[in-house]
């Protein structure tokens, strides 16, 4: 269980700006940082639940689909944060056929040494689609994200294959990974987030759609209607003597 505890540590500091993922080192803030967090603040109490759904996928040119969700909430109160895993698969439509990738994809090695944010999409093939999307979600009067009825508690690495390919879901330098690699030559993708967030797509078959969607989901408790919120400006406006 501290496993799940860790990983949720490691996924929240790498929805944070770079500088900000060592959350247990103080360092100290500049005049003019603080002037662009100036009225960002959310009370502790109104946050409701921290979340984080990662999900990848690959369509070949015959309609199979082999992928994977990995989905993780925090609740304010929860001791534990739930992590579940699960499988996309579809055999599809019996409509066209799989011509065996010929592309090579050469270099790119230094992509896994980017901090922050890193995103790519190379393709020596043809008629290829890649899309890697990042959002960030916040809602008010809400809760928990509903689990999907499929999927299964996290239980350490899993792999899951079928005619489109193999995926794997397992933790990977302070995180969560989706590897996947497509059958018959067509490429291969990643997806992580911890340490930092990574979505690429190396396509070297034809007619492959490609994706890797993440989203960090905040859920707010509504404003109390008696919440005396000049207060608390007062309150931030005494940390700095001049005033805003």
């Amino acid at each position: 269980m501290h496993s799940k505890l860790w990983l949720a540590a490691s996924i929240l500091a790498a929805s944070l700006p770079v500088g900000a993922s060592t959350l247990f080192q103080p360092a100290e803030v500049s005049d003019q940082e603080l002037a662009q967090m100036r009225g960002r603040y959310v009370l502790p109490d109104r946050i409701i639940s921290f979340g984080v759904v990662m999900t990848s996928t690959w369509q070949n040119g015959a309609g199979q689909v082999i992928g994977a969700q990995v989905a993780l909430n925090v609740t304010n109160g929860q001791i534990q944060p739930s992590l579940y895993v699960r499988q996309i698969s579809s055999s599809g439509a019996g409509n066209g056929s799989v011509v065996t990738g010929s592309g090579t994809i050469t270099g790119g090695a230094g992509l896994d040494n980017v901090q922050g944010i890193v995103q790519s999409v190379r393709t020596a093939g043809d008629l290829n689609a890649g899309l890697n999307d990042l959002r960030l979600r916040i809602t008010t009067g809400g809760g928990e994200t509903p689990v999907d009825p499929d999927a299964q508690p996290w239980s350490g690495s899993q792999d899951f294959s079928n005619a489109a390919g193999l995926v794997r879901v397992s933790a990977r330098a302070g995180g969560i990974s989706i590897a996947l690699n497509a059958s018959q030559g067509q490429g291969s993708s990643s997806q992580q987030i911890g340490g930092g967030v990574a979505q690429h797509a190396n396509i070297t078959g034809t007619l492959n759609d490609v994706r890797n969607l993440a989203a960090l989901n905040v859920a707010l408790r509504d404003n109390p209607r008696n919440l005396n919120l000049e207060n608390c400006i007062e309150q931030i406006r005494a940390l700095r003597p001049h005033g805003y």
